[in-house]
């Protein structure tokens, strides 16, 4: 274990996401979103005299007054709040629930293949699935407890791709991801990836599009130049990358890049994971750092000593003294 101590002050220096004044973040028995919210998009279901059957989470399974049945996903639904004056959601809630009823998100395609150009991917912990409801399809990354989920994304609704329709389409799963990344490429910028702190090099994406994180599936062609050491990133919440390009000058800043990932995780409206991670050639790892009492406690990979003997060989040294027993009285 290399030990060092923290520089506060270094943190700072990393402008933060702004704190949203709401939380809509997921937690066992929480509500993902907040209580205004909730209000007008009531308030809208009954003013269009609709019925709420059950909440699915992230979603609303809803009864028309024609008595059709539908789910109605709030991601999407409250990312378009956001941006409008509270006084006016439910009448825009109510607009969104009439011109989306011919939505797909309750009748999912046959055919995935119809609509392989509206495949992206989600990064995050693995998803349960409802017992009455299809598994949703997911890959597991490595070791880090995370996975991959594929999803089809309309312009109103999201659906999440099930095992089933995977297994219905007669091609694996890596396929269509394969297909899901080449989408996610196409929509994402050249420089999508904003220099937020120039001594160590971290770089953030913050496009809020719901498919931030997801972005660090692109890290070869964004950061290009960080092919040979490959990258330390952070992934506190779905729409917030941090990206730090591994060179000996960046290491010292892995204490603040842990600081941020966990202040970020724990106001983040959709939180995915306080962990710093190292990927090289499509590798993950898990690059365990400890922050207390200004002290900071880094537990590198196996696989990283290699890299940290070229890069900063004194530090691999300390960690070696460190581990060397007492000799005997």
């Amino acid at each position: 274990m290399l030990t060092g101590t923290a520089k506060p002050q270094a943190a700072g220096q990393l402008p933060m996401t702004p704190r949203h004044r709401s939380n809509p973040g997921a937690g066992a028995g929480q509500s993902r979103y907040p209580g205004t919210f909730l209000l007008a998009f009531r308030e809208a279901l009954g003013g269009l005299d609709w019925q709420i059957k059950r909440w699915l989470g992230d979603a609303v399974e809803v009864v028309d007054k024609e008595g059709r049945e539908q789910v109605i996903g709030l991601e999407n639904l409250y990312r378009r709040a956001k941006q409008a004056e509270r006084v006016d959601w439910p009448e825009l809630i109510a607009d969104f629930l009439q011109t989306s009823q011919s939505a797909p998100i309750d009748n999912p395609p046959e055919d995935l293949a119809t609509v392989a150009d509206k495949l992206l991917c989600r990064l995050g912990p693995p998803m349960s699935t409802r017992s009455e409801g299809p598994a949703v399809w997911q890959k597991e990354i490595d070791d880090t407890g995370l996975v991959i989920c594929l999803v089809i994304d309309f312009p109103k609704s999201m659906f999440y791709v099930t095992t089933k329709m995977v297994e219905d389409s007669g091609k694996p799963g890596e396929d269509w991801l394969a297909q899901a990344l080449v989408n996610l490429q196409q929509q994402t910028p050249a420089d999508t990836l904003t220099m937020v702190h120039e001594e160590s090099g971290v770089r953030r994406s913050g496009m809020g599009d719901a498919y931030d994180t997801s972005r660090v599936l692109l890290l070869d062609n964004l950061v290009p130049d960080a092919k040979e050491y490959g990258c330390l990133v952070a992934l506190p919440g779905r729409d917030e990358l941090l990206v730090m390009p591994v060179t000996a000058a960046s290491l010292q800043y892995l204490p603040m890049l842990k600081v941020i990932a966990e202040k970020s995780h724990k106001s983040a409206p959709y939180p995915i994971s306080d962990q710093l991670f190292w990927i090289r050639d499509g590798k993950w790892y898990v690059f365990a750092v400890e922050v207390r009492n200004d002290q900071a406690h880094v537990q590198p990979p196996e696989e990283f000593l290699p890299v940290l003997h070229e890069l900063v060989p004194e530090a691999l040294q300390r960690r070696e003294n460190d581990q060397e027993p007492e000799p005997e009285a």
